[in-house]
């Protein structure tokens, strides 16, 4: 999937962009892509791409369960009518939207921020599915990471051709690191995350908009207070946590 969105990268319309992202994940078993970011709360200045549009034809930003429950960590949350028994905290207008998602097709999915609530500007992807919740499991849930990476990098392409490229600020910090991780900065937790994902330092540098001369010396930074050598050594602290290995 890497190699889907490094060659999407090369649009350079957001309509172009977009038209690529909903046909590539279709083919890896997505049926409902939907990006949505804003900025406040309540959230305000909305950003929509959905390949379902009328599910917000009388539905604000701050209403999609997404934008309100799914951004406050980096975890993948699983969405959709299927998984509605684990989050009993929702009110009855968030489980009103699923529902109505769920009648579009949009039984199962990821949801996948890359920005947080609390930040300048929050959202993300939420993939949907019309599998029922142990076809899910058992078939999309183990890609969860690489989902996530190739929404990573189409965030990152958002952002530039909407003029809002995130600048110093980092594209993504990786979830559930190990504590030994903590004494990383921001930056150098996305470096380290993507190089130990295979990225090379070139494909790295584009995904964080940043040379290669400073990836590699956020690399350079982060092993000496890792106390690790390579990426390879890295990648066991990653995959350690993520993958409970």
């Amino acid at each position: 999937m890497y190699q889907d969105a490094a060659r999407l990268e090369q649009a350079e319309t957001i309509d172009a962009l977009w038209s690529g992202v909903v046909t590539e994940l279709r083919g890896h078993g997505i049926h409902h892509v939907i990006y949505i970011s804003a900025t406040g709360t309540p959230a305000r200045d909305p950003r929509l791409l959905s390949t379902c549009p009328e599910l917000y034809t009388d539905t604000g930003p701050d209403d999609d369960p997404f934008l309100t429950h799914c951004c406050n960590s980096y975890d993948i949350t699983p969405t959709g009518a299927e998984f509605l028994p684990d989050h009993l905290y929702l009110d009855a207008q968030a489980k009103a939207f699923i529902g109505r998602a769920c009648a579009l097709g949009f039984l199962s999915g990821f949801g996948i921020p890359t920005r947080l609530r609390g930040g300048a500007r929050y959202g993300g992807f939420n993939l949907g599915t019309s599998l029922d919740r142990a076809a899910f499991m058992d078939s999309m849930w183990p890609r969860a990471e690489q989902f996530r990476l190739f929404c990573l990098l189409v965030h990152r392409r958002i952002e530039e051709l909407s003029g809002r490229a995130a600048g110093p600020e980092p594209a993504m910090i990786a979830p559930n690191l190990s504590p030994r991780l903590d004494a990383l900065s921001p930056r150098e937790t996305e470096v380290i995350y993507l190089l130990a994902r295979g990225l090379s330092r070139k494909e790295a540098a584009r995904t964080c908009g940043i040379s290669q001369h400073t990836i590699a010396e956020y690399a350079k930074s982060a092993y000496r207070k890792l106390g690790v050598r390579n990426r390879a050594e890295a990648a066991r602290l990653i995959y350690g946590a993520v993958q409970g290995t």
